[in-house]
């Protein structure tokens, strides 16, 4: 009996280039002013000073605080000096190397999706595609705090970083769903109250008000 072929995979992600376009990306992205960084390294002491991280973790993560914004001054000040076309060449890079990372991590928000499965879960298809949308700008928002001086996997850390914001954006639709039943529930149930006024003349009413 012949055996199947698997199917080749389309959507494969190399993790061994996917870290590499990462840390290109990270060390070229003129776009981080930096501001973040006081901010994580506040939470970072929060958390050392609650034991909530063990102090290699922490002296690891203040250093890499502080290299990183050393190069992201330095890399400031290196664009200012740029001409004209050396910033031309720069921005295209920078924007070849935007366009395959994008490339990566869709994929890998895809896997995701398929791994809870939501298209199966979830009614709404707008909700997948804004679930799909949140975790790229979330992604994107904090690749920079990847620390390229350790043995961490990229694919794991984006991967990681797709599955926070698919469950934050689960938990908003749950707790949507939830106050939409619970206000049905209200407005049905409103001649149960001691002074009952019509269902109808409440709809009627909240639609007035939305149109003011």
């Amino acid at each position: 009996m012949t055996k199947k072929r698997k199917k080749k995979r389309t959507n494969y992600v190399n993790n061994a280039r996917l870290r590499e376009v990462l840390i290109d990306y990270n060390n070229m992205n003129i776009h981080d002013n930096g501001e973040w960084c006081d901010g994580y390294k506040r939470r970072l002491k929060n958390k050392f000073s609650n034991n909530k991280i063990a102090e290699d973790k922490f002296d690891i993560s203040k250093n890499f605080i502080l290299q990183k914004k050393e190069k992201i001054c330095n890399l400031q000040k290196e664009y200012e000096n740029m001409s004209t076309e050396e910033k031309k060449s720069f921005d295209k890079k920078l924007s070849s190397l935007k366009e395959e990372l994008s490339v990566y991590v869709i994929d890998i928000i895809k896997g995701r999706i398929n791994s809870f499965m939501l298209h199966s879960t979830l009614q709404n298809t707008d909700d997948i595609m804004d679930i799909t949308q949140d975790a790229y700008i979330s992604v994107f928002k904090y690749l920079n705090r990847y620390n390229s001086n350790i043995k961490t996997s990229a694919f794991a850390y984006i991967t990681q970083l797709a599955t926070n914001s698919i469950i934050f954006s689960l938990n908003q639709i749950k707790e949507r769903e939830r106050i939409c039943v619970t206000g049905i529930d209200y407005i049905e149930n409103i001649n149960t109250i001691a002074e009952p006024s019509s269902a109808e003349n409440l709809r009627k009413n909240s639609f007035e008000m939305e149109m003011l």
